[in-house]
């Protein structure tokens, strides 16, 4: 859909982003920057020539712009997909208002996500006439009805009272495998998620997340129509986390929880719609208690396992036999009566398709996909994840035609696009890079201490902590000490929780914009974190000074996936160090490194204590892709540093 725009009113990028352009009026303190004019120049290009281009972007180019302006005076339809909440709010509350104004556009924006963040009337209903609760659900289920009775849209964002990861949530979402009749769900008889789609498909532009649009991609590759309008223009901002993305979505999962939804779901269904059939209440029941026994089978440790670790459990084979059999049994009950109402036909539908995905999952022998198990004490997750999306993902670009622009800081390693080129087939993209504008050789230095011992060493972090004291001193905690796993980061936080004076913040203990609200309030505050604080998180000022990273973040070599990529990649005769642990370190390690300076009057010490980056010859590739830091050996210098701005 065409924004509605005046053909003599139609500005160009020049006077919208110029000197004088109407951004200047519209943002107090904004003034052009060339990185981010030719940016923007570049797209306008792309867009005209409906190619595809692969664009890194450095912190402070001010990229969001660049590519925003010129898709709005295009008049085209866009489709805007990213990888956080964060940039969703900024998209859909800042920076769209603020550009459809100073373009003089008067086509509108909207947000669509995922169906699980929607109420489902019909859902609620079912919760609260067929289930027994404890008082507390009681309580949330009484909010939930009573939003439900205010709200527009449904959007559980609007829900503060309840959590997006409380179980209540989960059981009365509009998720597909729930829906019992989408066909005749409409707006009319009180379901939201039809309106939101009506809303989405009448927008010029339309954010989503790399999830929903890779579910869309699913969709179309599988050949069952789409959940996303038709656009001219597809723009994916942290384009880096697509890959792994797209994997999950042209794979499968099936977790314990989902099947024992089911389970659950088809007593309630037999209980109001064929109360006559108590053998499909005990066949669900039977089907439970066999979910449980598998789970017991996989051991009570947190493990990932390969089908080749499983082929020979005996346990585990006998298990995954049963639970094949009794969900078998189950679809055999249900099947002769799931003409006697909806939710019968629908939990009919659901086991019919697990049971597709499980047999799938237990005797296929893929070519370009790994089988593995996710499991501890009271989960599993069966997992059938391709280990390329290149053929895929390049096929629907094609059908779907338009521009594509796939931007982020974080994209090349060493100047290169290579990597993440070849994982999303976009061999034939043009690519361009434009580097930061700030001046790192004089706002920050990476201190990189001498003598540290191997990352394997059993004292590794303790020593990290100790040639990372004086600099935490000097900055008066106003620090991020990033981890590569959860067991380091622990073990970090014991050690200062004995020694630092001021306020400790840990990962996991509270959500993570809590956390970050608190450490730029707080005094001497050190915030731990592992991979989630890698990215995503902005913090401008001088509540940030420090950032350590503990080591570079390879991937664990034990990792199916991890095995079954290099296993992969030799087939083709590549080297998997090469050619995947490599590349996805050092653009992890670029993020990471990226939450130092956020802004032009920022200063501070970037530590990296991994002693391979200056032992290995492969650390080269990974400091020479990093800011242009001065690099310094001596904490002194480091000191001096942080105590000079």
């Amino acid at each position: 859909m065409a924004s509605q725009v005046d053909a003599k009113t139609i500005l160009t990028i020049d006077q919208v982003m110029g000197e004088k352009g109407s951004l200047s009026e519209a943002v107090e303190g904004y003034h052009p920057r060339q990185s981010q004019l030719d940016m923007a120049y570049e797209v306008e290009n792309l867009i005209e020539s409906d190619d595809t281009l692969l664009a890194e972007a450095g912190t402070g180019t001010g990229k969001t712009f660049a590519y925003l302006v010129p898709a709005l005076l295009s008049g085209k339809k866009v489709i805007i997909s990213t990888a956080t909440k964060t940039l969703q709010e900024q998209l859909i509350q800042k920076d769209l208002p603020i550009l459809l104004k100073a373009c003089n556009i008067k086509g509108k924006a909207r947000l669509l996500k995922g169906r699980d963040n929607y109420l489902c009337p019909q859902r609620l209903e079912l919760t609260e006439t067929t289930e027994q609760h404890s008082k507390e659900d009681w309580q949330k289920l009484a909010q939930i009805r009573d939003w439900s009775e205010k709200t527009l849209h449904g959007d559980r964002a609007e829900l503060e009272l309840i959590s997006e990861t409380d179980p209540i949530w989960r059981k009365v979402t509009a998720r597909l495998e729930f829906c019992q009749a989408a066909s005749d769900c409409t707006r009319e008889n009180g379901c939201f998620y039809p309106h939101v789609k009506e809303l989405a498909n009448e927008a010029q532009v339309l954010v989503v997340n790399h999830h929903l649009f890779c579910a869309d991609l699913a969709l179309r590759e599988q050949g069952f129509g789409e959940l996303l309008p038709e656009a001219e223009i597809y723009v994916f901002d942290e384009a880096h986390q697509l890959p792994d993305i797209a994997a999950q979505f042209l794979g499968f999962s099936i977790s314990r929880t989902q099947l024992e939804e089911l389970a659950r779901d088809v007593r309630h269904a037999q209980k109001i719609e064929s109360p006559d059939s108590k053998e499909i209440s005990d066949a669900a029941l039977l089907f439970d208690e066999q979910i449980k026994q598998l789970n017991s089978a996989l051991g009570k440790w947190e493990k990932r396992w390969t089908w080749e670790q499983l082929e020979n459990e005996q346990a585990f084979q006998k298990s995954i036999i049963r639970l094949h059999n009794q969900l078998e049994q189950l679809i055999d009950k249900i099947k002769p009566v799931t003409e006697r109402g909806k939710q019968l036909s629908a939990v009919y539908k659901r086991a019919k398709e697990y049971q597709a995905q499980l047999k799938e999952w237990s005797s296929h022998h893929p070519e370009n996909k790994i089988r593995w198990i996710e499991s501890s004490q009271a989960r599993f997750k069966f997992n059938l994840t391709p280990l390329s999306v290149a053929s895929a993902f390049s096929r629907q670009r094609e059908d779907i035609g338009g521009a594509w622009l796939f931007t982020s800081a974080t994209l090349s390693v060493r100047g290169q696009f290579d990597y993440f080129a070849n994982r999303l087939g976009l061999n034939d993209a043009k690519t361009v890079c434009w580097p930061s504008p700030f001046d790192y050789a004089q706002q920050g230095v990476i201190y990189h201490p001498i003598g540290l011992p191997d990352p394997k060493d059993p004292n590794y972090i303790k020593i990290c902590l100790r040639a990372a004291w004086p600099l935490l001193q000097a900055s008066r905690g106003r620090a991020f000490m990033l981890f590569t796993s959860h067991r380091a980061m622990q073990e970090a936080h014991a050690i200062l929780k004995q020694h630092w004076p001021g306020q400790l913040l840990l990962q996991g203990e509270k959500p993570k914009l809590t956390l970050l609200n608190e450490f730029k309030a707080g005094n001497q505050v050190i915030l731990l974190g592992t991979s989630s604080f890698w990215e995503g998180v902005d913090v401008k000022g001088e509540a940030l000074k420090l950032v350590m990273i503990d080591r570079i973040p390879f991937a664990p070599p034990d990792d199916p996936i991890v095995r079954a990529r290099e296993a992969y990649l030799k087939e083709k005769g590549l080297n998997g160090f090469t050619h995947f642990q490599l590349p996805e370190a050092v653009i992890a390690m670029k993020q990471g490194a990226g939450r130092l300076i956020r802004d032009i009057h920022d200063h501070g010490v970037l530590m990296l204590c991994d002693p391979r980056l200056s032992g290995k010859a492969y650390g080269k590739t990974i400091r020479d892709s990093l800011p242009a830091f001065p690099w310094v050996y001596e904490p002194q210098s480091a000191i001096e540093k942080l105590q000079s701005e």
